[in-house]
């Protein structure tokens, strides 16, 4: 199927690995012009090279900080500058830290909602006005099947996500008549750095070996097993595309299951 994204013009923030990655190297190989974001972008290089020989139009790397708002909005002008406008953004951010609640001091509150919802807002500002010049747009936000099923220990990501939902609703209703459609996609288990990262948490906190650890985090994933990458690339190309002109205000799970009807 022709997703009719050549040449569209894709920003990616925290692409160096995981779902960014997967993101932008889909993007890439549907032949649209993709931009990665990190702290950084000399660091970003070889991906840059690996977005061209997968079949991206254009290619390039951009410096963006996500707790320094002056690198967002420079980094979403040099975007601007590198492919002449801007017409697909994808809000990866960090994952706050796995903690029970009495365990998150009211810091913790802070840097979560500074490193995974605010940046949103912000890059939002930058990059709507580009959309709208065009009257097309696909704002795609990176969240966690944690804001349809809640999870152990995973307080701060849960609630600051579900912010990030809220606000996808709102910029959906506000904007959806100028053909700028804006979605969440809310990912399960999948086999990235993250993943890791929760898998040695759970193997810390709680005394279990690796397989324990692991089949905690499958235990509800009907599937059994640990996503790829790659899937969620490919539905994140899909609803970057002409072919999702009719979808937004949404949250998809993509999640083996685990959310089930919800």
């Amino acid at each position: 199927m022709e997703l009719g994204l050549t040449g569209k013009r894709a920003l990616v923030t925290a692409a160096s690995r995981g779902l960014g990655r997967a993101s932008a190297l889909a993007l890439a190989a549907e032949g649209a012009c993709v931009a990665v974001a990190g702290r950084n972008p000399d660091a970003l290089g070889d991906l840059v090279e690996e977005l061209r020989a997968a079949g991206a139009s254009d290619a390039c790397a951009v410096r963006m900080d996500l707790t320094e708002r002056d690198t967002l909005r420079s980094g979403v002008d040099k975007v601007v500058e590198a492919f002449g406008g801007l017409d697909i953004f994808v809000g990866n951010t960090g994952g706050p830290v796995s903690a029970p609640f009495l365990d998150v001091p009211r810091e913790g509150w802070d840097e979560a909602l500074n490193e995974s919802l605010l940046p949103l807002v912000d890059l939002c500002h930058a990059v709507l006005p580009h959309m709208q010049a065009n009257r097309w747009g696909r704002i795609i936000f990176i969240t966690t099947v944690g804001v349809k099923v809640v999870q152990p220990n995973m307080v701060l990501s849960d609630s600051v996500r579900l912010a990030v939902v809220g606000l996808a609703k709102s910029l959906s209703i506000e904007f959806a008549h100028e053909g700028i459609m804006v979605n969440c996609l809310c990912p399960g288990p999948f086999a990235t750095d993250r993943m890791e990262y929760l898998v040695q948490s759970s193997m810390d906190r709680d005394g279990l070996d690796r397989q324990a650890a692991e089949r905690l985090w499958l235990e509800e994933v009907p599937v059994g097993k640990f996503g790829d990458p790659k899937d969620f690339g490919a539905i994140v190309a899909t609803l970057a595309s002409e072919r999702a002109g009719f979808i937004t205000g949404t949250a998809i799970a993509l999640d083996g299951g685990k959310s089930r009807a919800y």
